[in-house]
C-alpha cells in the first residue's frame, strides 16, 4: 500500500499545482481559490513575519529581493537545473540501462543512438538559449512595421515607454530581458530568453528533440524491464517478504516493488521520461496549432480577452464576427515564417542606413588623414 500512497500523494501534489496555476485566483471560493489564497498569500505573509522576529526588519526585504531576482529577473539558475536534470538523467540512464545493451531486444547501435539524441537536445537548447531572438531598435522598426502593420484589433499604434521606440505589430517588450522582441511568443525561463521571430524555429526544434529522448528513453526503459521480466520469469517467481518473512505469488504489484528494488534507477528515469513525454507532447502539438493559426502565445491571449470584451457589449456579436487575423497566411506560408524567419538586423532600411553611416564616417576619415599644403607649398599629412 505504501508504493500506491506515495503514486496518490504525488499525484495529488501535482494536480493541485496544476489547479493553483491555472485556475486559482486572490477571489473566489473554489478550492483552487483557497488554496492559492494560503500558498500565495498566507504562507507568503507568515514567513515573512516569522523572519522579522527571529532576524529582524532586514530578513523580509532580503526575501522579497531573492523572490524579484528568482521570477522577475533574467537568471540562469532554472537553465542550471535543466541542465543537472538532462545530463544526470541521461548519466544515470547510461549507468543503469546500459548495462542490459544489447540484448535479444536492443541492439548495440542504441547506445550510439541515444547520444546522438542527447547531443541534438544540448544542441537546439543552446541555440535557443543564444539566437537573438529578434531585438525591435531604433534602425529596423520602421521595416517591421511595413512587414506586419498594425491590424487595429490587437495591436494599434503605440510607443514603447522603456525602449522609446514605436512598437511594431506582433512585438512586445519583456520586462525581463528588458528589450522589445518582433513577433513575440513567450519568455521561456528553460532558456532564459524570448521565444521570437528569430529563435521561434530552435524553440520548436528544441521541444522536438526532447520529446524524442524522453520517447526514446522510456521506450528503452520499459523494453529492458520487460527483458528482465520475461529473462527471471517474475511473473512466476515466488517473493519472500523481507519483513515478515512470508512467501507470496507474483502479482504486478509485487513485480513492480521488486524492480524498484533492484532497479530502482532505472525505473524512476523511466517513469520520469515517459510523464514528461506526454507532457511535451502536447505542449509541441500546441506550439504547432499555434503555428498553423498563423499566432503566438501572446496574440492568442490578445484575442482571447478582445472576445470577452465584446460579449459584454450589446452589439459585440457583430463586431465578434468580423474579426479576422490578417497574420494568418495559410499553413505553408505560416511554417515557412517560423523555419525560414527575416533576420531583423538585416532589412532594408537598417542596411541603407548603416550604409550611409559608413560613408559618412568613411568621408570623414579620408578628409582627417589626407595630405595637405603648407606655407611652401609641400604637401604634408595631417
Amino acid at each position: 500500500m505504501n508504493f500506491w500512497l506515495i503514486t496518490a500523494l504525488y499525484v495529488s501534489v501535482g494536480v493541485l499545482g496544476i489547479g493553483v496555476f491555472i485556475w486559482g485566483k486572490g477571489e473566489g471560493k473554489s478550492c483552487f481559490d483557497r488554496a492559492y489564497r494560503v500558498i500565495c498569500i498566507h504562507f507568503p505573509a507568515a514567513l515573512k513575519w516569522a523572519l522579522k522576529k527571529c532576524f529582524g526588519p532586514r530578513a523580509p526585504a532580503v526575501l522579497d529581493a531573492v523572490w524579484t531576482y528568482l521570477c522577475y529577473k533574467s537568471n540562469p539558475i532554472v537553465q542550471l537545473f535543466y541542465l543537472a536534470v538532462l545530463v544526470g538523467g541521461y548519466i544515470v540512464f547510461v549507468i543503469a540501462g546500459y548495462s542490459h545493451v544489447p540484448s535479444p531486444m536492443l541492439s548495440s547501435h542504441h547506445k550510439w543512438t541515444g547520444f546522438f539524441v542527447f547531443f541534438m537536445c544540448t544542441w537546439t537548447w543552446w541555440k535557443a538559449c543564444s539566437t537573438d531572438p529578434g531585438i525591435v531598435t531604433p534602425k529596423n522598426f520602421e521595416d517591421l512595421i511595413e512587414i506586419w502593420p498594425w491590424d487595429e484589433q490587437i495591436f494599434s499604434k503605440q510607443q514603447c515607454t522603456t525602449c522609446d521606440i514605436p512598437k511594431p505589430a506582433r512585438s512586445k517588450h519583456c520586462g525581463m530581458c528588458g528589450v522589445c522582441v518582433a513577433k513575440f511568443d513567450h519568455h521561456c525561463i528553460w532558456i532564459n530568453n524570448c521565444v521570437g521571430v528569430g529563435n521561434h524555429k530552435w524553440f520548436l526544434l528544441f521541444l522536438w528533440w526532447h520529446l524524442v529522448i524522453c520517447c526514446y528513453g522510456g521506450g528503452m526503459g520499459l523494453t529492458i524491464a520487460y527483458e528482465i521480466i520475461r529473462e527471471k520469469d517474475l511473473l512466476n517467481a515466488v517473493f519472500i517478504d523481507p519483513v515478515t518473512r512470508q512467501r507470496q505469488n507474483a502479482t504486478y504489484l509485487v513485480v513492480g516493488q521488486y524492480l524498484l528494488a533492484t532497479e530502482g534507477m532505472l525505473i524512476f528515469v523511466t517513469v520520469l521520461a515517459t510523464v514528461m513525454g506526454l507532457v511535451l507532447c502536447g505542449f509541441f502539438l500546441w506550439h504547432l496549432y499555434l503555428v498553423r493559426q498563423g499566432t503566438t502565445t501572446n496574440e492568442l491571449s490578445k484575442w482571447s480577452y478582445v472576445r470577452w470584451i465584446l460579449k459584454q457589449e450589446e452589439e459585440g456579436a457583430e463586431r465578434l464576427a468580423s474579426l479576422k487575423n490578417i497574420y494568418n497566411n495559410g499553413l505553408r506560408a505560416n511554417f515557412r515564417e517560423v523555419f525560414f524567419p527575416i533576420d531583423v538586423h538585416q532589412l532594408p532600411r537598417q542596411l541603407a542606413q548603416e550604409a550611409r553611416d559608413g560613408g559618412k564616417q568613411g568621408a570623414k576619415a579620408s578628409q582627417a588623414t589626407a595630405p595637405r599644403r603648407g606655407k611652401n607649398g609641400k604637401l604634408k599629412k595631417t
